[in-house]
């Protein structure tokens, strides 16, 4: 088998999982992007079921408040998925692992951004309602999609080092069968 082939069967047995301290701090800025968002949906919604109306300047502040702390969260994980981007995504492509939902998973994120963006510098009065609406459903939509790649990503990592020992143990064949019997 060609030195090609050989370094393709020992980058399948390789891991394209993150190292503990990437996992971790993704999965906090991810944990606190949704949770300040989760945040903003309940005092901005719920306020009007729970609350009553006329503390409006409490609700409004902490509408502000939450809406930094999500603005400020969304910045860290941008920075923490560039940071991913560079070899996990990479990594995963390359080997052909987990495609499909890395693939929605990186669509998710650019649709959140977008329209995060969108919210803040591009939208009028007339088009806040549908986008905002847009951009809470895809964060709430986050979190499922996350777990689905996380587990698919377990189960193709699984499947790795068995095609990495069946390439090992056809390659063993192939050589023992070359050489004449006479030979041993």
């Amino acid at each position: 088998m060609s030195r090609a082939h050989e370094r393709a069967y020992r980058l399948l047995a390789e891991r394209v999982r993150l190292g503990a301290p990437a996992r971790r701090a993704l999965y906090a800025t991810i944990a606190a992007l949704t949770g300040s968002g989760v945040w903003w949906l309940g005092v901005h919604y719920a306020a009007n079921v729970f609350v009553a109306r006329s503390d409006d300047f409490s609700r409004l502040a902490q509408e502000a408040l939450a809406l930094k702390v999500h603005g400020a969260t969304a910045f860290a994980t941008l920075f923490a998925l560039g940071a991913v981007s560079a070899y996990h995504v990479r990594r995963g492509w390359a080997l052909k692992r987990n495609r499909i939902m890395g693939s929605v998973l990186v669509a998710e994120f650019t649709l959140l951004t977008i329209s995060g963006y969108a919210l803040y510098y591009l939208v009028s009065d007339s088009t806040h309602a549908p986008v905002s609406v847009l951009h809470w459903v895809l964060g709430l939509a986050l979190a499922p999609i996350l777990v689905l790649h996380i587990l698919t990503g377990r189960r193709s990592r699984g499947l790795a080092p068995v095609v990495a020992a069946k390439h090992r143990d056809s390659r063993a064949k192939t050589t023992q069968s070359a050489i004449p019997r006479g030979a041993e």
